[in-house]
Order: C-alpha cells, then sequence, then structure tokens
C-alpha cells in the first residue's frame, strides 16, 4: 500500500526525523507511479486489517473502535449509528495516512509506525545511496537528426 499510494513526502515537516520513510519512498519512486486518488482503500492480509487514504486526502476517511472489539470504517460522517459510550476511538485519516489494526494481537497500528517499521526492514538510503545514477539536467543535445531520412526505423 505504501508502494501504490504513497504519501506526498518531499518537503513533509512531519518525515524530517524520519529519513527512512523518506528513503523508502525514494527508493520506489521510479518503479511506480503514486496514484492521486481519489481513494479511500481498505486492505487485509487475514492478519492485519486496515486502510489508507489517498496523497490528496479528498476522500473521507473515518474509523469508529467499539469497546466489543468492532472496527467501524467509512467515507461519509454518519455512515455508521454508534451509541458513544460503546466508542473506544475515533478518528480520521488525512492525506497519505494510514491506519491498522493486528487481529492477532489486537495491536492498533497507527501511520508512521506502520511507515517507519516497513521502511526500517531493508537499507532503503544506504541502496540509494550505492546505487542511484543521477542524470544530469543541463545535457547537451544533439540540435540535428542523426538518421538519413530515407533510413528505416
Amino acid at each position: 500500500m505504501m508502494m501504490l499510494v504513497p504519501e506526498a513526502f518531499k518537503g513533509q515537516p512531519a518525515l524530517e526525523d524520519k529519513p527512512e520513510i523518506s528513503d523508502f519512498y525514494e527508493y520506489y519512486a521510479g518503479m511506480q507511479e503514486p496514484w492521486d486518488g481519489p481513494a479511500n482503500i481498505t486492505f487485509s492480509d487475514g492478519n492485519v486489517v486496515g486502510a489508507s487514504l489517498d496523497r490528496n486526502g479528498l476522500r473521507p476517511a473515518r474509523f469508529e473502535i467499539t469497546d466489543d472489539g468492532f472496527i467501524y470504517f467509512g467515507s461519509e460522517v454518519g455512515s455508521n449509528v454508534l451509541p458513544q459510550d460503546k466508542v473506544i476511538e475515533k478518528g480520521r485519516l488525512g492525506p497519505g495516512q494510514m491506519f491498522a489494526i493486528d487481529l492477532k494481537t489486537g495491536e492498533r497500528l497507527y501511520n508512521y509506525d506502520i511507515k517507519a517499521k516497513i521502511a526500517s526492514e531493508h537499507p532503503y538510503g544506504e541502496w540509494l545511496k550505492q546505487h542511484r545514477v543521477q542524470i544530469k539536467e543541463n545535457q547537451n543535445f544533439l540540435e540535428e537528426t542523426q538518421l538519413d531520412k530515407g533510413e528505416a526505423l
């Protein structure tokens, strides 16, 4: 999900002290074009269930967790009518944010906790330093065509 719908990470003040997350996004930037949305995407692998909001945050994404262990997630206010005395937590996702629940442990996983865990699994910053090739911006390109007009391409 972090690769498919990445947050807008460049110049993001919240990531200044989380270089591993920026490195993750920078590493995968050339492999997957970011999808701007609008989208509110729910995902699960059978052990974790979560949701991610597009990088522009145009689609609302709200959640409520009740004391009986249910998680309600929806894009519209009022889509779930719940007794408020049963709600132990409620919140909303901002642009590019994620929220998940580990179904085995019951642990609530919040945006940068999820991203820091995933981004720390590999040395993305080191890989970028070792393998990225920067193309010079001001190259001298040829002014004339190098093929004869009669040559087949």
